[in-house]
């Protein structure tokens, strides 16, 4: 059976691409993780010292193939394929290797040519650049089983149980998925509380990596109040100067969190996780 690849570009339907261009066949994708290491020289001192250590931006190569009847066929398939994937918006694609995890790349420049004089067959490499290193969950995690088995596969991370990611009790845990923590402060990692509560106050905290984040101000329950990463807002304005400016982080696996404060409440924890492999 063929590989898949399936594209989505902005707010346009996601397509499989062969459908798109039958004439195209996918040959399957490659990509490894990369460690960035910063180091620092210190004078009179021998070697240098390691400043920090990074995932960096990876290439995820592409491979297709497609056969033509002609020179005039092949100008048009590739304008096809041109027209497709050489466009300024970020595309997030994803395989049937790995249904439910996806990517958010940016295409770099390709050539698309026969393999050689007189051939009518053509191979090419499109190396999308991914800016982030990372691949992720296709759901966030407050709607991992709204289509049944298609938001989830092996190789996730995830227990042998339903996770629940809304809750109303003052202690409860939530699962991070992610093969590294989710820290939306200092590496810009996409994690949403959307919070709403009867009374003067209410505290998060996660237990398991000691982060917390506090709404200092009364809200009533029908109030929509949102964490979105480091940010705060109240029905949709700003509001972060309501707060205490904390923040909040998920260590791997199983976080211990406690709501203090108010006693009517519901918090959802809403994120992807996280892959780098």
């Amino acid at each position: 059976m063929e590989p898949k690849l399936y594209l989505k570009v902005g707010n346009q339907d996601e397509i499989e691409v062969t459908e798109a261009i039958p004439e195209l066949e996918f040959l399957g994708d490659s990509d490894s993780p990369a460690i960035l290491n910063t180091y620092q020289p210190n004078v009179g001192i021998d070697g240098q010292i390691l400043q920090a250590t990074n995932y960096d931006k990876t290439t995820i190569n592409a491979n297709f193939l497609f056969n033509f009847r002609d020179w005039y066929d092949f100008k048009l398939i590739k304008h096809k394929i041109h027209q497709l994937f050489q466009q300024r918006q970020t595309m997030r694609i994803r395989t049937d290797a790995e249904p439910a995890i996806v990517k958010y790349l940016r295409p770099g420049t390709f050539e698309v040519k026969p393999i050689s004089d007189g051939s009518h067959d053509a191979t090419f490499t499109i190396p999308f650049d991914n800016p982030s290193g990372y691949k992720y969950s296709l759901l966030r995690s407050d709607s991992l089983y709204t289509f049944n088995e298609e938001g989830w596969q092996l190789g996730m991370n995830l227990p042998s149980e339903d996770l629940n990611y809304t809750h109303s009790e003052s202690s409860f845990k939530i699962f991070n998925a992610s093969d590294i923590m989710i820290d939306p402060y200092y590496q810009s990692h996409d994690l949403m509380l959307k919070i709403n509560f009867e009374g003067k106050n209410l505290t998060v905290t996660n237990k398991t990596t000691n982060t917390s984040w506090s709404y200092t101000n009364p809200a009533k329950k029908t109030d929509n109040i949102v964490l979105d990463g480091i940010i705060t807002t109240l029905n949709g304005e700003p509001a972060s100067v309501n707060t205490d400016y904390g923040n909040l982080t998920l260590a791997t696996g199983w976080n211990d969190i406690s709501v203090t404060g108010a006693t009517d409440f519901t918090v959802t924890f809403s994120f992807p996780f996280i892959y780098i492999a």
